[in-house]
């Protein structure tokens, strides 16, 4: 899947440490572009191969852009499970604490899983990530409060530098307080993923295995559904305009 933009757009170097679902302190430049494509395949676990493995998918589309340093503008569609986002965020470098910070608002409007009703409200987020620990480990944490379900969220990850262009990624998002069962009645796990990240100039590839095919760290808060397996890529592509 490639990206097709105006050739004014001119491809920078790639230095973010992207997460494939939790939010990190931006490193980007004015101006700069990021758009992104985050892709989970559906499947069904009785079918024959492929269907068993790769059936359908669930798509996300998004834009980053930085309008002063550190500071970043928004917007993605989610096309499975419909919704929609704009957001703001400030990131703040630490270096003598070997931390980088950033406080978040997102506003989005979510159609219900069981019906076609749209509920809109704001996710106030806070996110750490560490300057790399012996050069190689990010760990991350983003915290959350979702306003439409009033609950607190959590996210963890880690990304572990293997080469210069080639990263381990993990992420964890503990289930905080009471798990919804309206989906199947049962109540939902916590969410885990794990992958890898391939860097290039302009773009990074990620590839992942997951037990939700669902998208976003405000939905991952609220858990998977169950431990089944999934597996899903991002393409993110970086512009200076």
């Amino acid at each position: 899947m490639v990206f097709c933009f105006s050739l004014c757009f001119l491809s920078y170097a790639y230095d973010e440490n992207s997460m494939p679902s939790l939010s990190v302190p931006t490193q980007l430049d004015v101006n700069n572009l990021e758009a992104n494509i985050v892709h989970r395949f559906l499947r069904e676990p009785t079918a024959t191969f492929p269907d068993n493995f790769i059936s359908h998918a669930n798509v996300l589309v998004g834009l980053k852009y930085i309008v002063l340093p550190k500071l970043e503008v928004g917007t993605s569609y989610q096309f499975f499970f419909k919704e929609y986002t704009f957001h703001a965020a400030y990131s703040l470098f630490m270096p003598k604490q070997f931390l980088r910070t950033q406080a978040m608002i997102q506003f989005f409007g979510d159609q219900h899983d069981l019906d076609e009703n749209w509920d809109y409200n704001f996710l106030y987020q806070l996110n750490f990530q560490s300057e790399p620990i012996a050069g190689r480990c990010l760990p991350v944490v983003d915290l959350a409060y979702n306003g439409l379900s009033r609950k607190i969220g959590l996210g963890t990850g880690i990304d572990v530098i293997i080469l210069k262009n080639l990263d381990f990624l993990a992420e964890y998002y503990p289930v905080l307080g009471a798990r919804d069962t309206s989906y199947t009645g049962n109540a939902k796990v916590n969410y885990f993923s794990t992958g890898i990240k391939i860097t290039t100039a302009g773009h990074q590839f990620m590839f992942s295995i997951s037990n939700d095919y669902d998208i976003g760290a405000r939905r991952h808060m609220a858990g998977a559904t169950d431990n089944t397996l999934y597996y899903g890529f991002n393409i993110q592509r970086l512009f200076a305009l």
